[in-house]
């Protein structure tokens, strides 16, 4: 497990996020002097799809403005700014990289979303919350990542009110073999954990949650890449290679090898 914890550090820890992130954003002509919350999230969505996966998602899981939200591994926090700014929520959020925790600090001090969005670093197979602590739990592009996934999911179910919500998009194991690295969330094999469906699926029940639906999205991995006209190049958040990682998980997905999944799961 150390390893596997390194190795997905490695995989995301650029240095200098945020001053790429500005500079990207000052290039394709806006004024970063005063970014806000919509200026940041034309490059802060970083799962496919980008911002228009974060509002699907949002409007499936039936967000509101009264939910206590932990964005689970949040990234640079796009989507924890997304749903702060949006429903008026505030936001808990956590993330095993350092460079992703002190970016999306920083990012949030920027936008002035710090008043809504706490931040700290730590493993979503060890959530440092209380029992019944939140409305909703939020994760996006996480558990491929994630070895243990009964784990992950026993302690959403964990730090969720009754009645509470687990959301999660996961790229699960397609029937026709195994998917092409680099993906984007791996660059080989030894730290990307997928599943099948039925396994995914299942494992929520078995930990407690109940009505638990899934929508298939794998059409929109494997055809384009569904973001908006105006969302910004990943690179200098996710590396020069994220092309070839994106058209890998494109290809992935249409010759049947991974399934793209978009789950709400609801605890009793």
């Amino acid at each position: 497990m150390p390893e596997v914890t390194s190795s997905v550090q490695a995989h995301y820890g650029f240095e200098s996020i945020v001053d790429r992130m500005l500079a990207a954003l000052a290039t394709a002509g806006h004024d970063v002097s005063k970014p806000t919350v919509d200026m940041l999230n034309l490059i802060d969505q970083l799962h496919p799809g980008g911002l228009n996966s974060t509002k699907t998602q949002a409007e499936l899981v039936g967000m509101t403005g009264s939910m206590r939200v932990l964005d689970a591994r949040c990234g640079v926090g796009g989507s924890s700014r997304y749903l702060a700014h949006n429903y008026g929520c505030p936001v808990e959020a956590i993330d095993l990289t350092p460079q992703y925790v002190e970016a999306a600090v920083k990012l949030n001090k920027l936008c002035g979303m710090d008043d809504k969005i706490t931040v700290r670093e730590g493993s979503v197979t060890d959530l440092p919350y209380a029992d019944r602590t939140f409305d909703l739990v939020w994760s996006q592009n996480v558990s491929m990542n994630v070895e243990d996934k009964r784990r992950m999911f026993s302690e959403a179910f964990r730090v969720l009110v009754p009645g509470g919500r687990f959301t999660l998009s996961h790229a699960a194991h397609g029937p026709a073999g195994d998917p092409y690295y680099p993906l984007p969330w791996a660059r080989d094999q030894s730290y990307s954990f997928l599943g099948t469906p039925e396994e995914i699926l299942d494992l929520l029940l078995e930990v407690g949650f109940s009505q638990v639906q899934n929508r298939d999205e794998t059409g929109k991995l494997a055809g384009a890449s569904g973001r908006g006209s105006g969302d910004l190049d990943v690179s200098a958040i996710s590396g020069e290679d994220i092309a070839e990682r994106q058209a890998n998980s494109a290809r992935s997905a249409h010759d049947g090898r991974l399934v793209r999944m978009l789950v709400v799961a609801q605890r009793a």
